[in-house]
């Protein structure tokens, strides 16, 4: 059998107060597409389906459109299970009903795991659990950790391993390799505590993970990272997103990454500020952040550059250390010929090292014209 293998989709998901629904659900039509075109009638998601756990009703609807084309136009099953982000509450709501149509949705961990069975493979939906929840539920203090749960969840479970077995799961499992994090990803747990050994899931046939935003495997081919749909933080721009194309044959199994092309794409442009406005190509569809290599903050750079760059979202200036910005705080020369509000912008640069955005200029400008009014 076939089935497609994605995760951490964060529907609703905003970058620097920039709304992605647009080009999240361009996305799920392609995948839409590739399920309907391969005639792969199985597509799992494995968790993270919203970015927060009250999601507007614009990515509902978004959620809903896409499933009801799979699941009611071209009879494709979804398996899905909650993430750390999702409200297990809200995404498990009329699940029951919606089994008998193909939509299967596991959002608390049962005590006994039951197998979704299609085409002979056993599927083991496993949601995003916290130690806490398994203490609770099997009665049982001794689990303190995310090791102590996941190893105390699975020996409670009859699984036939002679069987043709998938584990769907959204917990952070890891090898003795590094796995390749992001600053989108949200932390489980002080420490890095949350981390799973991969031992204990290697006797399945495949697991398909979610959590991690960068494709990866964990040792073994068949444990993977689908990795989100698309870049959701600048350092995840040498991410090469995908979704994993999975065929499993009596238990010997064979994978293909199907590269996605979202309709924006994170860029990350490095140089002087003359550098970049000169030698670079204008990038008006992209979101762009811009690593200025000048040893001073440019004054107004920001408005300079979105002259080129339309959606500039980050300026930082790596050759400033840290000890420059925070002692740095001295006017520039020429000051006093400086209105308030372009005091105000400067100050800000020097303090963040980024330059204040236009909307937060308008509001400064008009406490500034408010006070000066007052003062007259």
């Amino acid at each position: 059998m076939r089935f497609v293998h994605i995760s951490d989709i964060h529907l609703g998901k905003l970058l620097f107060q920039q709304n992605l629904l647009e080009i999240q659900a361009d996305l799920l039509a392609q995948i839409t597409k590739y399920l309907v075109e391969n005639k792969i009638n199985v597509l799992i998601m494995a968790g993270d389906i919203y970015d927060r756990s009250v999601p507007s009703n614009e990515a509902i609807d978004v959620l809903n459109d896409f499933l009801s084309l799979l699941i009611l136009k071209h009879k494709i099953k979804v398996l899905m299970i909650a993430g750390n982000h999702d409200s297990p509450t809200r995404l498990s709501f009329a699940s029951g009903l919606l089994k008998q149509e193909g939509l299967y949705i596991e959002a608390y961990p049962q005590k006994e795991m039951k197998p979704i069975v299609i085409d002979g493979v056993n599927f083991y939906l496993l949601p995003f659990f916290k130690p806490s929840y398994l203490r609770y539920l099997y009665n049982d203090e001794s689990i303190v950790s995310y090791q102590d749960a996941f190893k105390s969840y699975l020996s409670r479970q009859k699984i036939n391993y002679d069987e043709t077995n998938v584990l769907i799961t959204h917990q952070f499992i890891g090898g003795n390799q590094d796995i390749i994090r992001s600053e989108s990803e949200s932390v489980l747990s002080v420490g890095g505590s949350e981390m799973i050994d991969v031992s204990l899931v290697k006797q399945f046939d495949y697991v398909a993970l979610g959590h991690i935003h960068a494709p990866q495997k964990v040792l073994y081919d068949t444990i993977r990272y689908s990795g989100s749909l698309m870049h959701y933080s600048f350092d995840e721009i040498k991410h090469e997103k995908s979704i994993v194309d999975v065929t499993i044959a009596d238990k010997d199994v064979s994978f293909e990454l199907v590269k996605l092309r979202p309709q924006q794409n994170l860029i990350k442009l490095s140089g002087s500020f003359d550098e970049i406005m000169e030698h670079y190509e204008s990038n008006n569809s992209d979101f762009v952040a811009i690593e200025l290599l000048d040893t001073m903050i440019v004054p107004n750079a920001i408005d300079y550059l979105r002259t080129k760059y339309e959606n500039v979202l980050q300026i930082t200036y790596p050759n400033l250390t840290n000890l420059q910005l925070k002692n740095n705080t001295k006017a520039d020369i020429g000051f006093e010929k400086l209105s308030s509000v372009e005091l105000f912008e400067q100050f800000y640069q020097k303090i963040k090292g980024v330059a204040i955005n236009n909307q937060a200029k308008k509001i400064i400008a008009e406490i500034m014209k408010g006070a000066n009014d007052h003062g007259a």
